[in-house]
């Protein structure tokens, strides 16, 4: 495969154009993810003065909740910067199997970055870097998460420091978003979905991976 080359300006300008094709719509999903994502804590809950753990089924209930229109929202993603129509309703079209795999691929990716982490920090930005196309994969192209993890890592090798900084350009807009007195979140992260697909698409539009 030849070399994909991007410019991480063009990307969000693409991101920015598609987002004030239909803004309420997006907003509306941004304000959904968040909503949903402050009630998840899957499980878990910790006392505020002694620290001891307790469990809370409607915390599991709404982080898993929560990865689902996390893994709706990203697949829309796609889809809308490919051009296709999205509505309310593909918040519900992603399948069990698909599911299971984009769990087990946000468990193992999450596992391997904060390993990296732990190793003084840059190795955490590395694999991040690596792995930032696992979801897509799992999602857009049908792949098990095993298999999605490998083409990220084999797609990604020779533009790593280029996607960090695409990385820390996303960053910078939700960190403006958050400034922007948190209402710019329900813009920012909308667009930094849209170009993290637009991203996505530039390295596998036109190539077929799917897995009968």
């Amino acid at each position: 495969m030849s070399k994909i080359t991007f410019s991480i300006s063009e990307l969000i300008e693409s991101a920015w154009y598609r987002f004030q094709h239909r803004p309420l719509f997006w907003v509306c999903i941004a304000l959904l993810s968040i909503s949903i994502s402050s009630l998840g804590d899957y499980g878990l809950q910790f006392d505020s003065e002694t620290f001891d753990p307790s469990f809370n089924p409607l915390g599991l209930i709404m982080g898993i909740l929560s990865l689902y229109i996390s893994a709706s929202i990203t697949l829309m993603s796609v889809k809308y910067m490919r051009g296709e129509e999205v509505n309310f309703n593909d918040i519900t079209a992603i399948g069990f199997n698909k599911f299971i795999h984009y769990v087990i691929a946000v468990i193992i990716s999450t596992i391997l970055m904060l390993l990296g982490f732990l190793c003084f920090i840059l190795p955490g930005f590395y694999i991040m870097a690596r792995l930032i196309f696992v979801q897509y994969l799992v999602l857009d192209k049908d792949l098990s998460f095993g298999d999605a993890i490998n083409q990220s890592f084999q797609i990604s090798k020779d533009d790593t420091l280029t996607l960090i900084g695409f990385m820390f350009a996303m960053f910078c807009i939700i960190l403006i978003g958050l400034l922007c007195l948190v209402l710019g979140l329900l813009v920012a992260i909308p667009v930094s979905w849209l170009a993290t697909a637009q991203l996505y698409l530039n390295y596998f539009k036109n190539i077929n991976l799917s897995i009968e």
